[in-house]
């Protein structure tokens, strides 16, 4: 299994660099998105996962859909399982070799 060696960017850091690029502050963003402050700040900082629901919100105020959003989530949350497995998973890649 081929793995990149830098974490993928968490897609909150994107979303901080839209909302500047919308001129959107957070209180304005976190109530467009029909969410509270907190709850935006901690995806900004890559402390809370963007959600279905979250990714079809983000895409529609910033125009591009939720499959962007929901993508880069699941990016960065495989790298990072993938570490975290990463005994388990080449148990199973030996097994499978035998198969």
């Amino acid at each position: 299994m081929m793995t990149r060696k830098i974490a993928p960017t968490h897609p909150g850091v994107v979303l901080a660099e839209a909302l500047e690029a919308m001129g959107l502050k957070i209180m304005p963003a976190a109530k467009l998105l029909g969410t509270s402050r907190q709850t935006l700040h901690r995806i900004l900082r890559g402390d809370a996962s963007i959600s279905t629901t979250m990714a079809l919100k983000i895409g529609a105020l910033c125009g591009n859909g939720p499959n962007l959003w929901l993508n880069m989530q699941a990016n960065h949350d495989l790298w990072f399982e993938a570490r975290n497995i990463k005994g388990e998973i080449a148990s199973i890649e030996k097994a499978a070799a035998f198969g």
